[in-house]
C-alpha cells in the first residue's frame, strides 16, 4: 500500500491518502465534511470535487461518474470523490463542501427519526407578521374592484366591453 500527498486548495493542507480507497472514504476519515446523499454510490453528484492539479494521478472515470457529471472534466475539472482513487500527488479544491458546512447553521434542522424540517419560533413568528402585513396592505385605489367604479367624466356606468353586434358574412361579395 503506498501513500500519495493530497494539497487541498486554499487552505494548504496536505493529507496522506492511500490508492486503496476512494477520496470520499479517505477525504471523511480525515475529518473533511464531504456532502454525499448516496453514500458513495454515484447517484447524487453531492461529492463533487474540483482537481486543481494532478489529474493524470486519478483513476479513469466510471461509467457512472460520466452518467452524472458528462464527458466535460477537461473543461471544469470536476470529478466525484466517491469514484476516484488516487495513484499519485494531487491538489483538490473543496471550498464547495465547506460553504454548505458553514450554511448549514442557517438552514432549519431536520429531525433524524422522523425527517421533519425543525424551524425556529423566531423564524415562524416573523413569517407569520409578514403574511399579516401582507394582507392588511389596502390594495391600489386605481385597480381595487374598478369595474364597479362609474367613470368621473359622465354619470354613466362604465361599459366592461362587447355590445357589438356581429356583422353578417355575405357569401354572395365578390371580394
Amino acid at each position: 500500500m503506498s501513500n500519495f500527498k493530497c494539497t487541498l486548495w486554499p487552505s494548504g493542507e496536505i493529507l496522506d491518502i492511500n490508492g486503496e480507497e476512494t477520496l470520499l472514504a479517505q477525504l471523511k476519515k480525515a475529518g473533511k465534511n464531504i456532502k454525499s446523499s448516496c453514500g458513495g454510490c454515484a447517484t447524487c453528484s453531492d461529492c463533487t470535487i474540483v482537481v486543481k492539479s494532478g489529474e493524470m494521478n486519478l483513476s479513469p472515470q466510471t461509467f457512472e461518474e460520466l452518467r452524472l457529471l458528462g464527458n466535460v472534466f477537461h473543461i471544469t475539472k470536476e470529478r466525484l470523490s466517491c469514484q476516484t482513487k488516487v495513484s499519485g500527488d494531487v491538489t483538490l479544491d473543496i471550498t464547495a463542501h465547506d460553504k454548505k458546512a458553514a450554511d448549514k447553521s442557517a438552514k432549519p434542522s431536520v429531525s433524524k427519526s422522523t425527517g421533519v424540517k425543525l424551524k425556529k419560533r423566531e423564524d415562524l413568528e416573523r413569517v407569520a407578521m409578514e403574511s399579516k402585513e401582507k394582507i392588511q396592505e389596502k390594495p391600489s385605489d386605481t385597480w381595487y374592484r374598478h369595474w364597479e367604479k362609474e367613470d368621473e367624466d359622465s354619470n354613466k356606468p362604465k361599459r366592461l366591453g362587447g355590445n357589438k353586434r356581429v356583422k353578417p358574412f355575405n357569401f354572395n361579395d365578390p371580394e
